[in-house]
């Protein structure tokens, strides 16, 4: 039976944080305009090497859609540094199989990390530039593009002038309801419909 459920794992964007109320961040509204139950496990401050962590220590449910946003911390921790763009690919490589392996059924689909205003707050996560996060996002084009079932998200209508937090760090309200706008017309644009019932669906 499909399990209408939205897998969501990755940093305090995808957690909610920024928004007025958790539930309103981008993978609540996406789940609940797609018509799936919200299973979230982001976790605010998290490293894509903790996220990989987390999928190897506690195998993911099954789930209709994944969606997975990770990589920013590891840009503003590390910045130019080799170590963080290689641990950052062998942690989206791992990322990639485990919810595959739990549910081979399900979409999968990888936000690639919009800019932010100033990089130079919250050290020692103060080491981004622009140019720093567009070169994580090409890596994770590149992790993603192999894999049949996944593909990544740009975020179109982003802007940073208007849809930053007050730390200029986390989208504010109208920055979430963009990210959740980006994810439901990338799920309509895989010709994935959240409320179809699936192959192994009861009839």
């Amino acid at each position: 039976m499909s399990h209408r459920v939205l897998g969501a794992y990755g940093h305090s964007w995808v957690f909610g944080t920024g928004a007025r109320q958790h539930s309103e961040g981008f993978a609540g509204l996406a789940a609940r305009q797609l018509g799936l139950r919200l299973n979230n496990h982001a976790a605010s401050g998290s490293l894509s090497t903790e996220t990989a962590r987390l999928v190897m220590a506690q195998t993911p449910e099954p789930a209709d859609m994944f969606v997975l946003m990770t990589g920013f911390n590891d840009a503003r921790l590390y910045g130019t540094a080799p170590e963080g763009r290689r641990q950052y690919e062998d942690s989206l490589e791992i990322l990639l199989r485990a919810l595959h392996k739990a549910d081979p059924q399900a979409v999968m689909l990888a936000i690639e990390q919009p800019h932010i205003e100033d990089y130079s707050g919250h050290p020692p996560y103060d080491r981004a530039t622009d140019a720093i996060v567009d070169q994580y996002n090409a890596i994770l084009r590149a992790v993603v593009a192999p894999f049949h079932f996944a593909r990544t998200v740009v975020v179109d209508g982003w802007d940073s002038a208007t849809m930053l937090a007050d730390d200029n760090v986390h989208p504010n309200d109208s920055g979430h309801a963009e990210l959740a706008r980006a994810l439901v017309r990338a799920v309509h644009d895989t010709g994935h419909q959240a409320a179809r019932p699936r192959k192994d669906d009861v009839r």
